[in-house]
């Protein structure tokens, strides 16, 4: 039995996953912006300024901010350590 390839369309461009991506991340970086917000503004904010937890998360933003094209994998990394 001879089975039948459907060819794959072609990847997008650039332009094409910006369109589908954008509202996606603008969303998640302004959860993320809320989120450090809260604990910026929480009682007790100064004592935990040097927590472990808080500084992975600030790397990570270091990381997003990098014009290389594994940050997905940088990223991971940096949290399974």
């Amino acid at each position: 039995m001879q089975t039948t390839r459907i060819p794959l369309p072609p990847p997008k461009s650039a332009e094409e996953l910006l369109e589908m991506y954008y509202l996606e991340i603008r969303c998640n970086l302004l959860e993320a912006a809320a989120g450090f917000d809260r604990i910026q503004r929480a009682r007790g904010s100064d004592k935990i300024a040097n927590d472990a937890r808080l500084q992975r998360l600030q790397e990570a933003i270091d990381v997003l901010k990098r014009e290389t094209p594994d940050r997905a994998e940088t990223f991971l990394n940096l949290f399974s350590e």
